[in-house]
């Protein structure tokens, strides 16, 4: 998949994570803010966010690939999406 492809997933990936997780305060959030390093992503918010994936992007991502390491931030999830679509 394209760089643009990519970056477009990033962009979507952002707007739940900030609206929904984040209560719209977005001041620190960036594509490497560590989602789960600082709380953002729980299981509740992962399982929400991994269902956002499949309806926007029809993406499934495998029970196996929802890993600390790719959904370490935005950035990280926005490589699975595109490799998995790919």
């Amino acid at each position: 998949m394209s760089d643009e492809y990519h970056r477009d997933v990033l962009e979507k990936l952002t707007e739940p994570v900030r609206d929904e997780f984040l209560d719209g305060e977005d001041e620190e959030l960036t594509a490497t803010t560590p989602l789960m390093e600082w709380g953002i992503l729980k299981s509740i918010e992962t399982t929400r966010l991994v269902t956002y994936v499949r309806t926007e992007f029809g993406v499934r991502v495998p029970p196996a690939q929802v890993t600390t390491e790719n959904f370490r931030d935005l950035q990280s999830i926005a490589g699975l999406v595109t490799a998995l679509r790919g």
